[in-house]
């Protein structure tokens, strides 16, 4: 069966080689070129599952508008192409958003093909509330504005985002430290480890364990309960600063606030009014 001439969006396994799909495979087996994140490391995936003989192409941060161009001419010749990353899905926090936009904008075909994601991998199994969230990608490497991103979020949203291992410590002692965490590492591997605690826990448990940090980490900060009480009004007055800064309305503001915190619209409103002058 010969392709459709597109290019499809692959997802291939975050560790374990078994978590790939039979339609991926098929995809990889007839596509005319593979575009890798790393060919090494694509190398090891076709192998394992004798996909011989494929043309690979390379892009990754590094490519610029001549590799897209490239991509496009062959996706203009008639030939079916597979983009796949090191591990995962391609474009979550990846760069191949901007070969997608480029041949969007030039009227081609894109298949996506689901599979693996360590962003939903971690949140299946956190026991952490996950109906509205938001995903942060990798957050800076600057604790200066690491910090002043983490401050921003919004409460009712629990987050999400990826972090090195070498800055696992310092970003968890940036956190609130009456949010609920979940820390997943080696995701689909032989020293899986997916632990919900409080912050203090997890930064005793890997001050005390330093070999375990290693690799890539998600990290799942849990919204605010709208029930929870211990709430200052000097909290809720840096609530305010932070939405307003946002540029969220007064009347806006006050009515999501009340929303989490339990707290009078009226007496937000008023407030708002006297930090907005």
């Amino acid at each position: 069966m010969k392709l459709e001439n597109a290019l499809y969006v692959v997802a291939t396994p975050i560790g374990n080689l078994s978590d790939i799909t039979l339609r991926a495979l098929q995809i990889l087996n007839k596509a005319d070129f593979v575009i890798c994140e790393d060919t090494r490391i694509s190398m090891r995936l076709l192998k394992a599952y004798e996909i011989k003989d494929k043309k690979l192409l390379t892009y990754n941060d590094h490519s610029d508008e001549k590799m897209r161009d490239k991509i496009f001419h062959f996706l203009s010749q008639g030939h079916s192409l597979a983009l796949i990353t090191d591990a995962g899905t391609p474009l979550i926090s990846d760069p191949g958003f901007k070969l997608i936009n480029f041949l969007r904008a030039r009227n081609q075909k894109i298949i996506p093909i689901p599979g693996a994601s360590s962003l939903t991998t971690a949140l299946c199994a956190a026991g952490i509330a996950c109906d509205n969230f938001l995903f942060l990608g990798f957050l800076p490497t600057s604790k200066i504005q690491k910090e002043k991103l983490l401050k921003s979020l919004p409460k009712n949203f629990t987050f999400v985002f990826f972090e090195s291992a070498n800055r696992v410590i310092e970003t968890l002692e940036l956190l609130e430290k009456n949010r609920r965490v979940c820390v997943a590492r080696e995701l689909t591997k032989i020293h899986e480890e997916i632990i919900s605690d409080k912050i203090e826990n997890l930064l005793h448990f890997f001050e005390k364990q330093q070999d375990k940090l290693r690799g890539e980490f998600v990290i799942i900060v849990e919204k605010v309960d709208k029930n929870e009480k211990d709430f200052s009004d000097e909290n809720l007055k840096t609530e305010i600063r932070n939405a307003i800064s946002r540029g969220e309305s007064i009347k806006d503001l006050s009515q999501n606030l009340s929303e989490i915190y339990v707290v009078n619209k009226k007496t937000i409103y008023q407030l708002a009014l006297q930090l907005a002058l």
